[in-house]
């Protein structure tokens, strides 16, 4: 047995303690970071709508799940080094190896769930103060759908991702405190291996998580995260329960790690690497290397919507004619290639030379519109662009209008994006952090004659 009935009691008084001593002020902390947060963005973005009268604008709310699973890996990578203290402060109470770690285990469990938590009622309230405003200002539209199962399931997905994050913290943690000064020298040295090869452990990463990361099934993920996680947590505590805390610290072997690690450092960041080029290099006396191009298979694709098109008959008119454009909203460019613009002007007509002379009997007019792409959105969808058109006796009247649009951007849980549940359901922008954008064509009006 791992642990005998008075542990279990060692266990729950600590726990108590430990609870009210970092999970409540933990707990605390988080709601008060969240509102401040939440308030930040929403003053921001509300006052960004009140001010729009006549563009399309986006309006990115931060994914705050995002954010506090960052942090959240930090503040317990902070408890983690301070959990020899944070015992010796409580070492007044009956205690042992395994109540020790089943304990400060168990908060952090709850502070992670606290954490969800937030980031949800955040979501939520940011969600309920748009919906309100909207009532009152009709061009607010969501860009992300609002899917309940989306938001349950995602929840449980995020809690077990910061589950397992904690899980292999404490393993790490674990190791450190039982073989101190070869954890360290081993650790070193992995780390500068890392750092030399950063480019290719980025690139290989994902690819060694790919069976938990990428799982495209949902029931899976939780049977492999489960899996996983007691693994993890087994080995973390069958470490500690046989570390012995209390043995004295050898100055002189504690001197000895600091040098060996200085020397571990240059040795595995230069050396080795010097060694491994020479080796490729003696290899060979031949060069081939061979570069290819190939195409960037994430690179935005030409974004050319289908194009709208008016036909108007102009059979009744001599031929010969000569028809002039006049409108609203849009620049002709001249024969010459020139066109002026100002700051009504909003689309590119292109062609009037045609309507000069006219010899067919129907005006084609092509309009293909610009896109503009944030985090994976086409923004002017919103916007209602639209090109009309019409004859008055020789004179083409051709106006461009878009209207204004307030476009939210409030996404949550963005660490969940794998499940094939969710895929195609509007639910997720185009990449869990960071922020793209672009401009894709212009607005261009194409007349001819057939």
């Amino acid at each position: 047995m791992f642990m005998v009935k008075e542990e279990f009691a060692n266990t729950k008084n600590l726990l108590k303690v430990k609870w009210a001593a970092q999970g409540k002020k933990s707990s605390v902390g988080l709601f008060i970071i969240g509102l401040v947060l939440m308030m930040a963005n929403l003053g921001s973005t509300i006052f960004g709508i009140l001010q729009n009268t006549d563009r399309v604008q986006h309006h990115n709310i931060a994914d705050l799940s995002m954010s506090f699973i960052i942090g959240a890996v930090v503040g317990f990578i902070i408890l983690a080094f301070l959990y020899r203290q944070a015992n010796a402060k409580l070492s007044v109470f009956p205690q042992t190896n395994n109540s020790r770690f089943i304990s400060s285990l168990a908060v952090n469990y709850a502070i992670a769930g606290v954490v969800a938590i937030v980031a949800l009622i955040m979501y939520l309230l940011s969600l309920a103060i748009f919906k309100i405003l909207s009532r009152f200002v009709n061009n607010i539209y969501f860009a992300l759908n609002i899917d309940i199962g989306f938001i349950v399931f995602g929840f449980f997905v995020y809690l077990a991702y910061i589950f397992l994050f904690i899980a292999f913290i404490e393993l790490i943690a674990a190791i450190l405190r039982k073989w101190t000064y070869y954890a360290i020298a081993v650790f070193v040295a992995l780390a500068s291996l890392a750092a030399v090869n950063i480019a290719a452990v980025v690139e290989q990463a994902p690819n060694a998580l790919s069976f938990l990361i990428r799982e495209p099934s949902l029931s899976l993920f939780f049977i492999k995260a489960i899996g996983l996680w007691l693994v993890i947590t087994v080995a973390g505590f069958i470490i500690n329960r046989f570390t012995v805390y209390h043995k004295s610290r050898n100055k002189a072997l504690d001197k000895g790690v600091i040098i060996a690690c200085i020397v571990i450092v240059p040795l595995v960041t230069f050396v080795l690497p010097g060694l491994v080029w020479l080796n490729k290099a003696s290899g060979s006396g031949e060069n081939n290397s061979v570069i290819e191009f190939q195409a960037n298979p994430d690179a935005a694709p030409g974004f050319i919507p289908e194009h709208e098109q008016i036909r108007i008959d102009v059979s009744h008119l001599p031929k010969g004619s000569d028809i002039n454009i006049k409108g609203t909203g849009i620049a002709i460019v001249s024969e010459d290639g020139g066109v002026s613009y100002n700051h009504n002007i909003e689309a590119v007509l292109m062609g009037a030379e045609t309507l000069k002379n006219i010899e067919g009997d129907t005006i084609v007019i092509n309009f293909i519109p610009t896109q503009n792409i944030v985090n994976g959105i086409e923004l002017l969808q919103y916007g209602n662009q639209r090109v009309t058109a019409y004859l008055d006796i020789n004179t083409l009247y051709i106006d461009y209008a878009i209207d204004s649009a307030n476009v939210v951007i409030m996404p949550i849980w963005g660490i969940v994006r794998q499940f094939d549940l969710f895929k195609d359901k509007g639910v997720l922008t185009a990449q869990a952090l960071g922020f793209s954008s672009g401009w894709y064509g212009s607005n261009n009006i194409f007349v001819s004659v057939e």
